[in-house]
């Protein structure tokens, strides 16, 4: 029983020195920081900054000490400094939400995007404040946009939602734009069909219009994207809506066709033709493709029996070239790969097409490999005999066969080296496709 009576005093004791120690470290941090402030109110920001170092190690946990050298660090310029006091803030006082939202303030400026919206994300969960906790999300929504990361933000949206304040236009905005961006433009459609008609076809107002029109062209409402395209005329809208216009995807459509990607050049032409009609440079490469997509199972049986029968090196070559083609154009890449093999090593090495090397690549492309006619025709580019439009092409078919085998580092490497002339639009088209898919892939890993 005495000894539980010690105890009691001994803890008592303890609780009372501690208490007192707590005190007197407080009262040598605020000592410390009057010193600061007065430096500070005279512009002597380096004797300010010491006193702020030494009212942290009187009293580490206290969150403003840290926010208000940070503060003086941005007054002389110092960023880096700054947000590395600021993290120190955060990691000792935890619930000191407005160094989260400097941090995200700086790291936005600092263009690093998810670094930015971590600590908004972080300030939204600390702050109680209601409005400040919708200012914060779409500060982060503004990033994702900026940074073309709309498929990441339907988190925020819903953060959002559930905060239940009045419904904003630019809460539907990006809430659009992410269903767009996820293929569900039917979403999009009904989100902004309930706001577009009160949002005037003026200057600075594109991006609504924008995104209801891309959500009715991608249901193939061609004829009621064209509409709400002409409501709006201003030079910013035209720009915009270029991809929404024949010519766009006509010149797609080219350029498929021209590395052999008959698949997609096809889908570019159906597109063209469902925005208009009569679109009369489309027709011939309609019928052109027409002739590709025939079944070529009679056709590709007869010329292999005229292969079989034909001696002649020089003929026989030429067979098999068009056997090559053939099997190709049927989507049998395997097949075709080897009869353009059975090309090359018939004749010399003079004679040999270098436009065998790139239907070979496409071949690789089709099988999902990288293989030795890719790398051969990457030196192929530096041939100084190769024309600006034909190193294009080369540059943009080894693009796709980079795609395809997910190596979107080289594929964008490749995609850089092919922009420029009739190659431009289809460049911007893969780009665009590549972030998606880097995204998806994204998305996954983080489920």
């Amino acid at each position: 029983m005495k000894l539980s009576h010690l105890n009691i005093i001994l803890s008592l004791f303890c609780s009372l020195f501690l208490v007192t120690e707590l005190k007197a470290q407080e009262d040598v941090a605020k000592a410390h920081l009057e010193t600061a402030d007065f430096l500070l109110a005279n512009s002597r920001y380096s004797e300010a900054l010491e006193e702020l170092d030494k009212a942290i190690n009187a009293n580490p946990t206290d969150g403003s000490v840290y926010f208000k050298k940070a503060n003086t660090l941005l007054a002389i310029t110092k960023f880096n400094d700054a947000i590395k006091t600021l993290e120190a803030c955060v990691k000792s006082d935890p619930s000191f939400f407005r160094a989260y939202e400097m941090l995200g303030d700086l790291y936005s400026q600092k263009k690093k995007p998810s670094a930015a919206v971590k600590y908004y994300d972080l300030a939204f969960q600390k702050d109680e404040n209601i409005e400040q906790k919708y200012l914060y999300k779409l500060k982060i929504l503004d990033i994702l946009d900026q940074a073309n990361r709309h498929r990441f933000s339907k988190k925020h949206i819903d953060d959002l939602r559930k905060l239940d304040l009045a419904e904003s236009f630019d809460l539907d905005y990006y809430e659009s734009m992410y269903w767009n961006e996820i293929d569900h433009p039917e979403k999009a459609e009904e989100l902004m069909a309930k706001i577009i008609g009160e949002i005037e076809p003026l200057s600075g107002n594109e991006r609504y219009y924008y995104q209801y029109i891309w959500a009715l062209f991608n249901q193939g409402k061609y004829s009621e994207a064209k509409e709400w395209m002409d409501k709006i005329t201003t030079s910013e809208a035209e720009a915009m809506f270029t991809i929404f216009r024949e010519e766009y995807y006509f010149s797609l459509a080219q350029t498929y066709f021209q590395v052999m990607d008959y698949t997609k050049s096809q889908k570019m032409i159906d597109v063209t033709l469902g925005i208009n009609s009569s679109f009369i440079e489309a027709f011939d490469l309609q019928k052109q493709l027409a002739a590709i997509h025939t079944d070529k199972t009679k056709v590709i049986a007869a010329q292999d029996r005229a292969l079989m029968a034909e001696k002649d090196i020089k003929k026989r070559s030429a067979k098999l070239l068009e056997l090559a083609t053939l099997n190709y154009q049927a989507e049998d890449f395997a097949t075709a790969y080897i009869h353009l093999e059975e090309y090359q090593d018939a004749l010399p090495q003079n004679e040999r097409n270098i436009n065998v090397i790139f239907i070979k690549t496409m071949c690789e492309k089709n099988l999902g490999e990288v293989g030795s006619s890719t790398e051969k025709l990457k030196k192929v580019i530096h041939n100084p005999s190769i024309t600006p439009q034909t190193k294009a092409k080369y540059n943009f078919s080894i693009a796709l066969v980079y795609k395809e085998v997910g190596d979107y580092k080289n594929a964008e490497t490749f995609l850089k080296a092919a922009y420029g002339g009739s190659y431009k639009n289809a460049v911007r088209y893969e780009f665009s496709d590549i972030q998606k898919l880097k995204d998806l892939k994204e998305i996954e890993s983080m489920n």
